[in-house]
Order: C-alpha cells, then structure tokens, then sequence
C-alpha cells in the first residue's frame, strides 16, 4: 500500500514540474512515501490548529473537507483517504462531546458518520477530477508535441518545395532568352553566308546574342536574390525604353510567328524606379505569351499591340494586347496561380512571376478578356518609394 501511495504522488506531482519530470521519477521512494503521508498529517493539523482557534464554532468540518481536497488532489487517492480517517479521528476526539475521548458509546456519533460519508465521496470526485486532469494534461502535451513534429515536417516540404520551385522558375525565365540566342545566332551565321557577307548586320546579331547572355545571367542572379532575400537593385526606369529593348530582343521571334506588331508608346512618359531586369522580365514573359496564344490558329491574324500611358490615379500602365483565343472561362486571376496553365507544354509559372515582380514594386497586374484576344496590363505608381 505505502508504494502504491509513493507512486501516486509521483503521478500527480509530475503534470506541475515540467521539464523536471525525470527528476521527479527518480526521487527516492522513501521521500515520495514522506510526501505522501505527510501531507495528510499536515493538511489535518492545519485545519485542526486553525478550528480550535475558534471558540465553539458551529461547524467544525469544513476546514477538514478543504484538508482532504488538498491532500486528494496533491497526493492521491491513499493520502485523501488518510485525510479522511486523521479528521474523523480529530473531529471525534476534540469536537463531539465529551471531548477529549475517543469513545464509541458518544451521543453524536451519528455527526461523525454524516461526516464521513460525504468527506469520502469528496476524495473520489476529487481524485477522478485529478485523473481527468492529468490525462488531458498529458493528452494535451501529446499534441503539442505532435503539432510542433507536423510543423517541422511541413517547414522541410515547404522548403523542398521551394527549391523546387526556384528549379523550375529559373528553367523558366532563362530558357527564353537562350532561345533568343539561337535565333540570333542562327541570323548572324545567315548573314555571313550571304554573298557577300552582311557584316553589319552579322555584328548586330553578335550584339544581341551577347545581350541576350547577359540578361540570362542577370536572370538567374536575380532569382538567386530573391531566394536569399538580397536586396534589389533599385534605380530609374523608362518603362518606353524598356519597351522598345525587350522588342529589338524579340524582334526575330516575332518575324518568325508572322505576327504584326504595333505599339503605341505615350510620349512624356513619367519614369518609375524598380529594377530593371525584373521590369523587362515582366514584358519579355507577356509579350512571349501572346506570341504563343496567337500561335494556335493560322485562320486568324496575329496582331500585337503593345500601349504604355499615364494612368488617372497617377502611375504608369503597360498594356499587351493579342488577337488570340481570348481568356479561359472562369476566374482570370488563375492565369496567375503557379502550375497554372493553358498551354499543353507550358509550366504556369511565367505569369505568376510576373505578377510577384510587378506587387513586389508596389504595381498591379491583371488580365482582361477582348471581344478578339485578350489584354495583359500592368501598372506602376511613379514614386516607387513605398515599393522598395
């Protein structure tokens, strides 16, 4: 019995000591059986001491139902249950008259029984509420403990994830300008074939490639940027000029589609700061979707139109407009959800990048179905301050 009562304690002293609960395990059973009916002891005295205190006091018990609250709640089943004899012992030899004896031939005897029966059914709810208690304690600590596992588990996923992600945005972005390399390879070994050999444009094409390499390294160090949060390179941007740099590059591409070209350039246009690379990203990405949506159908015409112009809320709005098939049915803005797309051999994540780029310079960039195609606009506040 008195290990029964050393093991009980341990049990309800170990949801109150933490990170102390081996401690508390390997505690000498000699201490813990102390505990365990030394707190009874204690708890009766006290409530003993503090009822004598008070002369002739009408009902002498509550004190010793607090007693065996206590000691069933801190010690266990086995101390309450001594809890309960101790004060029945001490309620019958110092307050049922005679006092001072602990005969059984007493008048009030029947005071003691009343005692007794209900101090016993307080140490059973008590010591089930203790039970309760401690079995959603640990219930409680079970989930934590597993909660904080899933997260664990989530935080790697999202970072695989991730560089998952950073594999396939840089295959993305840096697979169009080396298609624009082979194209304007492919151009310049045309030209010096020529009879005779058109040097001047040959070098021209040299240029472009050497320009198109530059920007697929300035590409893929951008996103190495992004990935470990560097900070962008910030400066002042002719959206127009962008405009006409990102068409010289596509030039070829857009020959090669048939597809007519016109672009209708506000004049006086504000410049905006943000990074440049990012920003031709942006319009490289829109202008090669349309290229693409228009592809699909030799019936119609390929028209592109590209517009810049001075918004009403005081920023600048860049607009690609094709005569392609138009929208799919639904809600626009899935275009820009990564993995989303329409195309059977694209990777859906263009779009979404873009319009990270465009938010992330404090812009907007949404997507507007034609009566013939469809119209890609973004816009961007002139002080880019708040953008950075």
């Amino acid at each position: 019995m008195w290990r029964r009562a050393a093991n009980e304690t341990a049990c309800v002293l170990l949801p109150f000591c933490g990170k102390n609960r081996r401690r508390v395990l390997s505690l000498n059973p000699r201490f813990r059986l102390v505990w365990a009916y030394g707190l009874p002891i204690l708890c009766v005295a006290i409530a003993l001491a503090a009822t004598g205190s008070v002369r002739d006091p009408l009902f002498p018990t509550p004190l010793f139902f607090a007693a065996i609250v206590i000691s069933t709640w801190y010690g266990g089943s086995v101390p309450g249950l001594v809890t309960v004899a101790l004060a029945t012992l001490a309620l019958h030899y110092y307050f049922v008259p005679p006092a001072g004896t602990l005969a059984l031939d007493k008048p009030r005897m029947p005071y003691l029984i009343e005692f007794a029966l209900p101090a016993l059914l307080t140490c059973h709810f008590v010591r089930r509420r203790k039970i309760k208690e401690v079995a959603l304690m640990k219930a409680r600590d079970d989930l934590t403990s597993r909660i904080e596992e899933r997260q664990a588990e989530l935080a790697r996923v999202s970072r695989m994830l991730s560089v998952g992600e950073m594999g396939v945005s840089i295959a993305h972005e840096v697979n169009q300008p080396l298609m624009a390399v082979v194209l304007h390879g492919d151009a310049c070994l045309q030209w010096l074939a020529a009879s005779p050999p058109n040097l001047e444009q040959a070098r021209k094409s040299v240029g472009r490639i050497i320009a198109e390499g530059t920007r697929a390294a300035e590409t893929v160090r951008r996103i190495r940027a992004l990935g470990t949060k560097s900070a962008q390179h910030h400066g002042i941007v002719d959206l127009n000029e962008l405009v006409i740099e990102s068409l010289a590059m596509l030039e070829r591409s857009v020959a090669k589609s048939g597809t007519v070209l016109r672009t209708e350039l506000a004049e006086g246009l504000p410049a905006v700061q943000g990074d440049r690379v990012q920003l031709q990203q942006v319009i490289f990405n829109l202008v090669t979707n349309a290229i693409e949506a228009m592809s699909g159908n030799e019936r119609r015409p390929r028209d592109l139109r590209i517009k810049s112009e001075k918004d009403g809320a005081g920023g600048v709005a860049v607009g690609v407009a094709d005569s392609g098939p138009g929208l799919p049915a639904g809600d626009p803005d899935q275009l820009f959800q990564a993995f989303f797309t329409t195309k059977p051999d694209g990777l859906g994540i263009g779009l979404a990048i873009s319009r990270t780029i465009i938010e992330a310079h404090g812009g907007r960039l949404w997507a507007t179905s034609l009566a013939r195609g469809a119209l890609f606009q973004f816009r961007l506040p002139v002080d880019m301050g708040a953008g950075r």
